[in-house]
């Protein structure tokens, strides 16, 4: 999670953009494009969510810093009447409002926050809540269009989404790769949605697996809804990791894969929806789609990293690979979560991958691989001695030295002893 030094780093990219723009987008053309025609009512808060963390890191804003800023414009631009603000559109599932509209709407809410924020004596408490929250987990993250002419890719990371949407319970990170194809409706739609949808299901804070069943459902179908209404063809794959202070839990749907690392070794989590299988084609076929697969696994503190990619990763490294590169990449070079997932991507193009690779690499921050390559801290540092060689000679004039001083205590005569640099010269240091 965010530390002090990010905090700080927050605060300096806040004073640079007041310093260098005003409250207010006045460009004429919107810094992003909009692939949305409308969105609905219950679309608006991932939508602007989605629309303002683009911007921000367009604008290379500290990631942390950039999410809590996000949902809380976004929260902003919810409040405002979207009847009497932006233009309504009829259909069969309601009013839905031009999407256009709404995302000019955020960048301007993005300058208006952060000249807000950086005139204030300080930030609001909930932004310093939400990045110097102490996390057991870190994660960095790779994304490469690689050969193809599209990018289709997208992941998200939310280190506690409990906290960014101030929701009660223990902490909660989310964590998934989205591998869209036919377009990238259904992936951004994905990206703005399925981790709301599943922050909303009322199972959300006591069982998370079933909210992730609940919350890959709820997207699905709010999505075909909106692709019926506009004329969308495009689907995406999903893998999500949850992970509570107690369990892992994994949701899938589609051959997007996730993977476990114990004590340095390879542990599957999961099966991945291959459709070339004939057993795999059916159980989809009798479906009428794809329903997700989710499951539970117990932490038990021998847990290294999770490793989250689409296929552009494990169509060129297997699983078991890919746990020992990461592993041999840290013990090299130490742990840089966003380094390890560049060099991840950097070898399945050099295996010849031909596909979008995206890549999350999640850090146990206790786990044995992290702890054994954490730097030991100064007060635990250790003074060894020199260890010193003695020749035979010298130890016999030590042992007479040594019975010369015992009889000495014994004895009212002196003993001789050998001077000092006889002692020395005949010891071998």
């Amino acid at each position: 999670m965010a530390s002090e030094e990010e905090m700080e780093g927050a605060l300096a990219w806040l004073n640079k953009f007041c310093a260098d723009n005003t409250d207010k987008y006045d460009k004429e053309e919107n810094p992003l494009r909009i692939i949305a025609y409308y969105v609905s009512s219950q679309e608006i808060q991932g939508a602007c969510m989605s629309w303002a963390a683009a911007y921000l890191h367009k604008l290379e804003c500290p990631l942390n810093f950039a999410i809590v800023l996000s949902y809380h414009i976004a929260k902003e631009v919810e409040l405002l009447d979207s009847s009497q603000n932006f233009t309504q559109h009829d259909t069969e599932q309601g009013s839905q409002t031009v999407a256009a509209e709404v995302a000019r709407c955020v960048f301007n809410k993005v300058h208006q926050v952060c000249c807000r924020w950086q005139t204030a004596p300080e930030l609001p408490y909930f932004v310093k809540e939400y990045m110097l929250d102490d996390g057991k987990i870190f994660a960095g993250a790779c994304a490469d269009q690689n050969r193809r002419k599209k990018m289709e890719d997208r992941y998200i990371c939310i280190p506690n989404l409990n906290n960014l949407l101030q929701l009660e319970g223990k902490r909660v990170s989310y964590h998934a790769v989205y591998d869209g194809h036919g377009g990238i409706d259904a992936v951004q739609y994905t990206l703005q949605h399925l981790h709301l949808n599943i922050a909303k299901s009322t199972h959300f804070s006591t069982e998370p697996a079933r909210a992730i069943e609940e919350g890959f459902i709820s997207t699905d179908k709010n999505f075909v809804q909106k692709a019926n209404r506009e004329n969308l063809r495009s689907g995406t794959t999903s893998v999500v990791i949850v992970i509570t202070s107690t369990h892992l839990h994994v949701g899938w749907v589609g051959d997007s894969q996730a993977i476990l690392a114990r004590n340095q070794t390879h542990i599957d989590i999961m099966t991945p929806h291959k459709p070339e299988r004939e057993d795999e084609k059916k159980r989809i076929e009798d479906l009428g789609g794809g329903d997700p697969d989710v499951k539970s696994l117990l932490l038990d503190g021998t847990e290294d990293f999770v490793v989250i990619a689409c296929d552009g990763l494990w169509d060129v490294i297997p699983p078991w690979e890919a746990v020992e590169l990461v592993v041999d990449y840290v013990k090299d070079f130490g742990v840089d979560a966003d380094a390890t997932a560049k060099h991840l991507v950097t070898q399945a193009v050099d295996r010849g991958s031909q596909d979008n690779i995206t890549i999350i690499i999640v850090f146990f921050e206790d786990g044995p691989l992290v702890t054994s390559c954490r730097p030991p801290k100064e007060e635990e540092s250790v003074i060894f001695p020199i260890p010193i060689v003695v020749s035979p000679e010298a130890r016999a004039i030590l042992e007479r030295l040594d019975r010369s001083v015992r009889g000495a205590q014994e004895s009212p005569e002196p003993a001789a002893e050998p001077s000092l640099d006889q002692v020395t010269s005949e010891c071998e240091i």
